[in-house]
């Protein structure tokens, strides 16, 4: 009995040393100075990878403009044979947008071209730029082949396609028709794995 109780304090005095040494973080330091080291320690590692196989593969950048809640930011995307896509910058434009700036080719090439030059110094990597159709984009993409010849500009037809299968997944027919698929799918794996046994 005594031996319980000793243990209950011994482990409730080493749980008060622990609170006394815990440190409660503010949302601030939270949201500033420890998010930005994470940032930092992800986007090495992000370069590290992609760049190690960038002679093999070559780099394929692909770049988009948003506007989220009136906030206008572009996303710089890097990605290099078998690794997926890295993000590699979000510009947030309202500095440049409340100055009179406009988010035209010179300014999103100024923007993708530092990002660009970071990963490939010597401009031999850099393959392909993916932009959507809008066309002051496509200027900045062409501007950006003349700093790195190899390169080629494509159109990415994801916005057209996303909006696309959107709205045909709003369809009854093609709701039924999908779940129906799905089932028959669950199911003829089911009738597999139970043969199997």
């Amino acid at each position: 009995m005594w031996e319980v109780i000793s243990k209950y304090h011994t482990e409730k005095n080493w749980r008060q040393e622990k609170a006394i040494n815990f440190i409660f973080y503010t949302s601030s330091k939270i949201l500033g100075e420890l998010l930005d080291i994470n940032f930092q320690s992800v986007y090495n590692t992000n370069k590290a990878v992609i760049t190690t196989k960038a002679a093999l593969f070559g780099l394929s950048w692909m770049g988009d403009r948003a506007t989220i809640k009136k906030m206008t930011l572009i996303n710089i995307l890097v990605m290099c044979g078998d690794k997926p896509p890295a993000v590699i910058s979000i510009c947030n434009c309202m500095d440049h947008m409340v100055g009179g700036g406009k988010k035209d080719a010179k300014f999103i090439m100024k923007f993708f071209k530092s990002k660009v030059d970071e990963f490939d110094l010597s401009k031999v990597y850099t393959d392909s730029f993916f932009f959507d159709g809008a066309a002051n984009v496509q200027k900045a993409g062409q501007i950006l082949c003349v700093h790195f010849p190899q390169a080629l500009c494509f159109h990415g037809g994801e916005h057209i396609l996303s909006l696309f299968f959107s709205d045909l997944s709003r369809l009854d027919a093609i709701k039924v028709s999908f779940f129906r698929a799905l089932y028959l799918q669950f199911a003829t794996l089911s009738l597999l794995v139970s043969n199997l046994s």
